[in-house]
């Protein structure tokens, strides 16, 4: 799977309301206002759309891919990360 970061979303209500219809148990919140979001087979720009941030979107934020990581965060996240860029297919 891929991970991508979603953060300085404008208007999250909506934004986290689209993830958590679309992901699943493939995401993970870690402020008001920023996400971590697993999927397989989407582009950043897809996921983008996806979830409210596209170009005709009233919410701006941020989607990037996590390559590496390192940081200072609840253990949990880290272990999600991990599992989560280790799985094939969800």
């Amino acid at each position: 799977m891929q991970v991508f970061a979603v953060f300085d979303v404008s208007d999250p209500d909506p934004v986290r309301e689209k993830i958590k219809a679309r992901y699943g148990d493939n995401w993970y919140e870690t402020g008001r206002n920023s996400f971590f979001v697993a999927t397989e087979g989407e582009t950043t720009r897809q996921l983008a759309s996806a979830i409210g941030l596209g170009d005709e979107s009233a919410s701006s934020g941020i989607v990037m891919p996590v390559t590496s990581y390192w940081g200072r965060h609840d253990s949990q996240l880290w272990e999600w990360i991990g599992v989560k860029l280790n799985t094939n297919g969800g």
